[in-house]
């Protein structure tokens, strides 16, 4: 197997951001990419046949504007990977991005920054991989420290735009996520 040099892009995340009724934050979503890990549907791509899902703990946001840019800082937090043998995602569902196998989890080890500039909102973050378990998938065994060894440093960008929330929630925002590796030379992974 062919492993992913470092800095290369390892995932492609596709989510929504959460703000509940208590003025927190939490993002969720799906993998359409994740380090050569394949199949990643069930069928069609999307969120109900995604087996690899993810989700963020709560965290709160400061807004600080500088001119007609805003910015937005988070506090460091963590996030969990899930495998979903049985897929089930459903954005108007957010628990059942949670509700898998956790095969690892990271923490962000610096503020997350956010800049919206007109409709588009761009945001940067790097995370370290805390924990990773083995896991059996298509017939291979796999651990995400070995294709993450270091962690990873996330591209995304988010639209301004709502989506009308479900039940609990006051705001949602769809956003995607380009991710690169951080760290040393990866372990061989798929074994």
């Amino acid at each position: 197997m062919h492993l992913p040099p470092i800095a290369s892009v390892v995932w492609y995340a596709i989510g929504r951001f959460y703000e509940s009724q208590d003025g927190k934050s939490r993002d969720l979503g799906y993998f359409a990419h994740l380090g050569g890990i394949e199949p990643l549907f069930a069928g069609p791509p999307g969120e109900a046949t995604a087996f690899f899902t993810f989700r963020a703990e709560p965290f709160t946001s400061q807004t600080l504007q500088n001119g007609d840019l805003s910015v937005s800082l988070e506090a460091r937090g963590g996030f969990t990977l899930y495998l979903n043998r049985e897929p089930r995602g459903d954005f108007s569902k957010p628990d059942t991005f949670s509700q898998g196998e956790p095969i690892a989890t990271f923490e962000r080890f610096s503020l997350v920054v956010g800049t919206t500039v007109g409709p588009i909102v761009n945001n940067l973050f790097s995370a370290a991989l805390r924990s990773s378990v083995d896991f059996t998938f298509e017939g291979r065994t796999w651990n995400l420290a070995d294709l993450l060894p270091g962690g990873i440093t996330q591209l995304g960008m988010a639209s301004s735009t709502e989506i009308p929330p479900p039940p609990g929630y006051t705001k949602v925002i769809p956003f995607v996520g380009s991710a690169m590796a951080l760290g040393r030379e990866p372990r061989q992974a798929g074994r």
